[in-house]
């Protein structure tokens, strides 16, 4: 047998040796169906989000806020007892994720409680009223 011939038979691509046995189950093989068709439809439950609501005062707990949204929770968080700098960069930060992630921020405060500071964030999508966010930050 030469080098050529040993080579092709190491890969399988030379003459097979089959019994009639062999050669009857390759070919039902060949051409039986498989045994399981996947499933094209999408079959996801529809993801309802959940208020998340925070009173922030350390920038450690940034993770508090970025954790929930990134799931697709909106966060309803309040800044009131932080000191200016930590409530700028939470304020940045989440802006950040606004962002990112293609959320909305609002100034949940804005106009109506001059004495609080309280933000919310909501996720792409996500169907949560103004309404709903005030109600979750106790100002309603």
């Amino acid at each position: 047998m030469s080098l050529i011939d040993r080579t092709k038979e190491f890969f399988g691509l030379g003459p097979m040796d089959m019994d009639a046995d062999d050669a009857y189950y390759a070919d039902e093989r060949a051409y039986s169906a498989p045994a399981y068709a996947p499933s094209y439809e999408k079959q996801e439950e529809e993801f309802v989000p959940t208020i998340v609501a925070l009173s922030l005062v350390s920038f450690d707990d940034a993770a508090k806020v970025g954790g929930p949204f990134r799931d697709g929770d909106a966060v309803v968080f309040e800044l009131t007892d932080a000191d200016r700098g930590s409530a700028k960069r939470f304020v940045d930060f989440a802006a950040g994720l606004c962002f990112a992630l293609e959320g909305r921020m609002k100034n949940l405060t804005k106009g109506v409680d001059t004495s609080r500071k309280v933000f919310a964030i909501v996720p792409k999508g996500a169907d949560i009223s103004t309404v709903e966010l005030e109600r979750a930050a106790h100002l309603r």
